[in-house]
């Protein structure tokens, strides 16, 4: 059976929906191989925020694929599993904040997107429903492990991703690949600094999330904000065990600042490295540079 590390894992791209699971410890022979070329990828945009590309799984498809910064393994759910045929190297041990389960761990010849491809990836079998409720059809997400092979520019506007052309112009905002959690090492990450300008709070840690329609907080760790409105502001409640939306918040992240956001407060505690999510579907064109650690905001603007 496969050695697993517990770590960080959130399988979902719906804020609400996050998970814990053990990080993948990969046989030597399942080290990943990366193959590309410069090409402009086209994708179409669900629920104003979530990315879905068309994919080729072991030479198959193309099937429907969310594009996750904010998943840090690829997942596939298990009908397309059985279709590859796809060889079980493992288990991993995936807790919800519902629940505690086995997932199989399985080994992908080949993940293609365009002209861009990983070879021997391990990726995580699970039914996505959360997922699927808001993008139906999708078969898979490809997570961190697939994404930081590539730098790509993401834009929203034009519905394009255009994979490993040089670093435009603009203000590079660092990101760290990992984090912690009650102590463990995460990895596959993407946090990077914010400053959340209604309140005197400093900066703080988000994860930068493909996933996520809003940003949000989560009430977990020490330094995450208090349970209260912003001064001046209005929260609108989802009832008590929910959420509280604060409007017309404006975030700073180095030195781009973003007007006018909608920011979700967790009432419940939720596992997870980072104070919250940082969306980025809130600008309209990002360039995120694995090979660099670094992230340009609205390039060309």
């Amino acid at each position: 059976m496969l050695t697993v590390r517990r770590t960080l894992f959130r399988c979902c791209l719906l804020p609400r929906c996050l998970f814990l699971i053990a990080a993948i410890a990969l046989p030597g022979t399942l080290a990943a191989q990366v193959q590309q070329s410069k090409d402009i990828v086209n994708f179409q945009l669900r629920d104003k925020c979530l990315i879905v590309v068309q994919t080729t799984v072991n030479g198959v498809g193309p099937f429907s694929f969310l594009l996750d910064t904010g998943t840090t393994h690829t997942v596939i759910d298990p009908g397309l599993a059985r279709q590859l045929q796809a060889s079980v190297i493992g288990e991993a041990s995936l807790t919800t904040v519902s629940e505690i389960r086995k997932d199989k761990l399985v080994r992908l010849k080949q993940v293609r997107i365009g002209d861009f491809e990983v070879s021997e990836l391990g990726a995580i079998i699970d039914k996505l429903e959360d997922v699927k409720l808001k993008a139906p059809g999708v078969r898979g997400v490809l997570g961190e492990d697939f994404l930081s092979n590539f730098d790509f520019l993401i834009d929203y506007k034009k519905h394009i991703l255009i994979f490993d052309e040089n670093a435009p112009a603009g203000e590079r905002c660092r990101f760290e690949t990992m984090g912690h959690y009650q102590g463990t090492p995460t990895t596959n990450r993407l946090l990077i600094e914010a400053e959340f300008m209604d309140v005197r709070s400093g900066k703080v840690e988000l994860q930068l999330d493909t996933g996520a329609k809003m940003p949000e907080l989560f009430p977990v760790r020490q330094d995450s904000f208090p349970p209260q409105p912003w001064a001046g502001s209005m929260a609108f409640d989802s009832g008590p065990n929910g959420t509280r939306i604060h409007p017309r918040i404006t975030i700073k992240v180095g030195s781009t600042m973003i007007h006018d956001l909608d920011v979700v407060q967790s009432r419940r505690g939720v596992a997870f490295d980072a104070v919250g999510l940082l969306p980025a579907s809130i600008f309209r064109r990002i360039y995120i540079s694995h090979s660099g650690g670094f992230v340009i905001l609205n390039p060309g603007e």
